[in-house]
C-alpha cells in the first residue's frame, strides 16, 4: 500500500492556500489584521496581503482613510512560515489627520470594488 503525503496531496489539488488572514476589531475604529504565509510566499507577501486587507476592511466598515499604528512581522525558525501583523486606525474624512491618512480606495487601485468584493487574497502573486 502506498501512502500520499497527506499536504503534497492536497496541494497538489490546489485545496491549500498559502496566505491566512484575520481580522481583530479592537475599538470602533482601529482593528488589527494578522496574515501568516507559507514558505513559497515570502515575507514581502505576507506584508502585502495584510497591507491589501486593512484597505478592504476600512472599505467594509464605511471608511477610506487610514493609518498603520503598529506593524510586527516574524517568521518561524525554519522560514517555513511568515506572518505580518498590522494595527490599523480608521481616519475620519474631515479630521486633521486624514491628510496624512492613506486612502483604501487608492490602495486598492482603481479596480477597488471589485477587489473589495473578492475580499482578502488567500494565495500570495
Amino acid at each position: 500500500m502506498k501512502f500520499i503525503h497527506v499536504p503534497a496531496a492536497i496541494a497538489l489539488f490546489g485545496l491549500v492556500a498559502c496566505a491566512e488572514t484575520a481580522v481583530q476589531p479592537m475599538s470602533k475604529d482601529t482593528f488589527k489584521i494578522d496574515t501568516r504565509t507559507d514558505s513559497d510566499c515570502g515575507a514581502v507577501a505576507a506584508r502585502n496581503i495584510a497591507f491589501k486587507a486593512a484597505a478592504i476592511e476600512v472599505i467594509r466598515k464605511g471608511g477610506d482613510k487610514f493609518i498603520i499604528t503598529g506593524d510586527n512581522t516574524d517568521s518561524d525558525f525554519w522560514g517555513g512560515t511568515y506572518t505580518q501583523g498590522m494595527v490599523v486606525k480608521m481616519i475620519p474624512d474631515k479630521s486633521p489627520e486624514a491628510r496624512n491618512a492613506l486612502s483604501a480606495r487608492e490602495t486598492l487601485g482603481s479596480d477597488w470594488q471589485n477587489v473589495v468584493a473578492k475580499g482578502v487574497p488567500q494565495m500570495c502573486v
